[in-house]
């Protein structure tokens, strides 16, 4: 096979792009009012940037062709930003900035955090100078300015080296399933069809009268909506859930149990929704449904539900681990024979090709496994929790991504999922040491939620290195790049801004996600919520339910042809931004499975570029709000919250 060359300016762009694209996205998420693109699988940014690139390539293409970017460079570039705002984005890198600095900023006789757990707290891993913490919170200061640099560096550096070890685990499970997942299931990868057809080198998508009509229906609704919050006179077309609620006159037991259920319209998810298969999207908006009347059951038994009960969250972490563990299952052939690689037998792979060899890989995952535990082991965790915790974080990130190259719904959030929130759930905070519970408290900025878990996006760009006919060792070395540069450029552009507006007086977001973990941990030290000293059963009985249940999903699927019910779409659907998206997703799924039956498979995809217009004018117009807003500094129109 031919392989398409990516030359270093492909990379030096990505680079140059990587620290305007952070402070851009931490502007729009924390300092302004969004829009938010790190909640969205497609990010939105990345989207607008791609856009324009590509109009300039066209350009340059006509005028200076030997110029002119390839596909497969644009596509790294594409990658890298992706990878980059993944890390910048609203559940990664700033969570970890803010607990860095919130403990020994708010800390008083109130609350009596000094007292409770601050001899506990690792002073080489967190900032505790007040002089140096007070003008971040407050702003009117500078980054530059009075040893602040300094006092952050060596913190900062310490957390590098953990995100750099989260990436190299990352690149090597992904290495390993990629030639399953892409060659041999040929996963369709819905979230990489969008930036692939946008860099199509014929500009097949460009030329399309569909993809133009779907754009300027987009493209106006939104401007009609942006011009809206200055005219009020000029009515809005509200598409979003803000001010939708099916469920508002149901106020009586034991229906009003279905609690928040909102509706919205936005064309993206509709766009998003005709590239999913449709058996995945029919089974989101079933589940969003089912988990409805599974409230409604609950209360008519007498349970008092919550926004998250009867044990949702435990439910569907049952369902990640079956997924996970079915497809070892399934794929435990090709398992073996990456096996038969590593260990030098004779194996019917060839990983020549591969962004690493299987053998180092192997390597790379074990290493940087043991260097994570030891990183919180010396937070002081216990090498059994540590272990523990970090198997579940990644049972999660490999499972999402997995739903991303099968599925690729608009969102897969899974708050409170992570290991912070399950162990102490299940064990009981009575069997940790103090140590296990500051170390699952720091695990909290990556692991609240999964919106942003950079994974997915690892083993999308192989899947693009494969699309573009390009090398995977490249792409490799881009999507390292991205993660090392994308860290130190988010760092710097949230204290940058932190320091310039204040996180606490001049933000729109302030620092409430580190308030959180520390409000928890106070709870577990000082046994304020004895519910959660012994281990929950109920809540590990949800846990086992849900995982029999997905197993049995997985299993019909496997038994019985054309089988409606998809596991990942019961899983998907119990996350709270389910309640956004579930309409869309059935208006997209009747609109698929109609022209499928009287159209055809040559219809289908002859209306691909339509949907593709949706979604491209939707967030075009979205980014342009955003731009103009933190430019002349006004307010201006957010079309999609979090």
């Amino acid at each position: 096979m031919i392989v398409v060359m990516i030359r270093i300016r492909a990379f030096a762009l990505g680079l140059l792009l990587i620290p305007i694209n952070q402070y851009w996205v931490l502007t729009m998420e924390k300092v302004r009012t969004g829009p938010y693109p790190s909640v969205i699988s497609v990010f939105v940014n990345v989207i607008f940037v791609l856009a324009c690139l590509c109009a300039a390539n066209a350009f340059i293409k006509r005028r200076l062709p030997a110029l002119a970017f390839t596909q497969a460079e644009l596509l790294v570039v594409y990658a890298m930003l992706a990878i980059s705002t993944a890390l910048g984005g609203h559940d990664m890198i700033p969570g970890l900035v803010a607990m860095m600095a919130y403990p020994y900023q708010f800390a008083d006789n109130s609350n009596g955090w000094a007292q409770t757990f601050f001899s506990y707290l690792p002073k080489w891993a967190i900032v505790s100078d007040k002089t140096i913490l007070k003008p971040l919170f407050q702003g009117n200061s500078s980054l530059y300015v009075d040893g602040h640099i300094a006092t952050w560096l060596a913190p900062v550096g310490f957390w590098m080296l953990f995100i750099a070890a989260l990436a190299i685990v990352m690149m090597c499970v992904n290495t390993i399933v990629r030639k399953q997942w892409i060659e041999h299931e040929r996963l369709t990868f819905p979230i990489v069809q969008l930036p692939v057809a946008m860099t199509e080198p014929t500009g097949a998508i460009w030329r399309s009268r569909l993809f133009w009509i779907a754009f300027g229906i987009t493209f106006c609704v939104e401007l009609i909506n942006g011009i809206s919050l200055y005219v009020p006179a000029i009515p809005a077309l509200n598409l979003t859930e803000r001010g939708h609620d099916l469920a508002t006159g149901l106020t009586t037991p034991p229906w009003n149990a279905i609690g928040w259920l909102p509706f919205s319209f936005y064309p993206f998810v509709i766009g998003l929704g005709y590239l999913l298969p449709a058996d995945l999207t029919f089974s989101m908006w079933f589940f969003y449904l089912f988990w409805k009347m599974e409230k409604v059951v609950a209360s008519f038994y007498g349970m008092e539900v919550g926004f998250a009960d009867p044990y949702i969250r435990h439910q569907t972490f049952g369902g990640l681990l079956a997924i996970i563990l079915s497809l070892m299952w399934a794929g435990r052939g090709y398992l073996r024979q990456v096996w038969l690689r590593i260990i030098g037998a004779e194996s019917e792979l060839d990983d020549s090709n591969e962004p690493m060899s299987y053998r180092m890989a192997a390597a790379g995952a074990l290493v940087g496994l043991l260097f994570l535990c030891g990183f919180v082991m010396k937070l002081g965790m216990s090498p059994l929790v540590a272990v523990l915790a970090f198997l579940i974080y990644f049972i999660i990130a490999t499972t999402i991504a997995r739903i991303r190259a099968q599925f690729g719904p608009p969102v897969h959030d899974f708050h409170f999922n992570g290991p912070g929130f399950m162990i102490p759930a299940s064990a009981g905070t009575d069997v940790l040491s103090k140590g296990d519970l500051v170390g699952l408290s720091y695990f909290w900025w990556f692991n609240r939620a999964y919106r942003a878990c950079p994974m997915p996006i690892g083993v999308e760009s192989m899947k693009m290195a494969a699309e573009s006919r390009s090398s995977q060792r490249r792409m490799l070395t881009a999507v390292m790049l991205a993660f090392l540069v994308g860290a130190a450029a988010t760092f710097w552009a949230y204290l940058h801004l932190g320091y310039k507006y204040g996180i606490s007086t001049g933000w729109n977001d302030g620092p409430s996600y580190a308030y959180h973990q520390m409000a928890d941990l106070n709870t577990w030290f000082k046994n304020l919520d004895p519910t959660i000293a012994k281990p929950n059963w109920g809540a590990n009985g949800a846990l086992v339910g849900g995982f029999v249940f997905c197993f049995l999903l997985s299993v019909m699927r496997w038994k019985v042809f054309n089988w409606p019910f998809h596991p990942i779409g019961f899983v998907v659907s119990g996350a709270y931004q389910a309640n956004i998206v579930w309409l869309p997703l059935l208006l997209a799924w009747a609109i698929k499975v109609n022209i499928l039956r009287f159209g055809g498979l040559r219809i289908y995809r002859r209306m691909l570029p339509f949907f593709f217009g949706l979604i491209v004018g939707e967030l075009t117009m979205g980014c342009l709000w955003g731009i103009i807003g933190i430019t002349f500094n006004v307010p201006y129109y957010n079309f999609f919250a979090r």
